[in-house]
């Protein structure tokens, strides 16, 4: 009982500890880290808590194998469950969750959603991002233009028209 207590304080703790130094590890930049320490936790946790379960439910008369070996598939189960959970978060989430600044579109392709008299509005998609941004021009635009970005400042594009060499 007291090895599955241990087990089960040890993977809480280290669950806590995931939650509190989340990213700490992911400096390092090694695909086997990567949601291990959830992973690892967890599986010690449910290992514990298990253990602790069929000991006491049991009342100590339980064959060794059974007493181990419950916990044991228990604690493989959750923490295979939490890397497949984790993995899908992971491939769900952006992989640059800040939006991209102006500047960084500077010789994109951007799409015109409003133009009159030299002034609009357009749509750019970068980075799993959308933005729209105000765009100045001195040529004439059209609603659906395929325009490139020439220059930002403070948050304003300048965009030309699109030209196709052929």
């Amino acid at each position: 009982m007291a090895l599955f207590l241990w087990c089960c304080a040890i993977g809480c703790g280290l669950l806590l500890l995931s939650l509190v130094a989340d990213g700490l590890l992911d400096g390092l930049d090694l695909p086997f880290l990567d949601g291990a320490l959830p992973v690892v936790s967890a599986a010690l946790g449910v290992f514990g808590a298990t253990g602790m379960l069929l000991s006491s439910l049991l009342d100590q008369q339980v064959a060794p194998a059974l007493a181990l070996g419950a916990p044991l598939v228990a604690g493989l189960l959750a923490g295979w469950v939490t890397r497949s959970v984790w993995r899908r978060f992971k491939r769900a989430m952006p992989r640059n969750a800040v939006a991209p600044t102006a500047d960084e579109l500077v010789g994109a392709r951007v799409k015109v959603l409003w133009w009159r008299q030299g002034r609009g509005e357009v749509s750019a998609r970068t980075r799993g991002h959308q933005l729209t941004l105000p765009a100045v021009s001195d040529e004439p635009l059209r609603l659906g233009a395929e325009v490139v970005v020439l220059d930002a400042s403070d948050g304003v594009l300048q965009v030309t028209a699109l030209r196709l060499e052929g």
